[in-house]
């Protein structure tokens, strides 16, 4: 299994993104987010943003505690879309889904434990 982190931007922001996260080697670049589409991961409501559910409340302080902070850097670029749901995968070789979230809000990615979850779940026992 490997782990890779699909992100909006192009190859050279791909990887200065994922460079900060130690991610150099899994990052996938996609300013036109077909995957994203190909996946089926929607789009926020301006009113989400604003109104935050509780769900996206409690990650933002989970993400606030940790450390993390808002960056406006890249948000308004042509093919970033700040209103993008994120989502996660598992994907076998040729592309077939095996597992698959599709995030309710910005916020909304399973934990590592989720994902963990999910692998055990889906690939045969080695």
């Amino acid at each position: 299994m490997r782990v890779a982190c699909v992100v909006q931007g192009t190859a050279t922001e791909a990887a200065q993104f994922c460079s900060r996260y130690g991610f150099e080697q899994a990052c996938i670049p996609d300013p036109d987010k077909a995957s994203y589409r190909a996946m089926g991961f929607g789009r926020a409501l301006w009113k989400d943003m604003i109104f935050a559910s509780p769900g996206l409340r409690a990650r933002r302080k989970e993400a606030s505690a940790a450390g993390c902070r808002v960056s406006l850097e890249g948000t308004f670029r042509k093919h970033t879309d700040i209103l993008q749901l994120p989502g996660a995968a598992l994907v076998a070789p040729g592309g077939k889904i095996l597992w698959l979230h599709r995030g309710t809000h910005p916020g909304d990615m399973p934990s590592a434990a989720e994902l963990l979850k999910a692998v055990d779940a889906t690939l045969p026992a080695q």
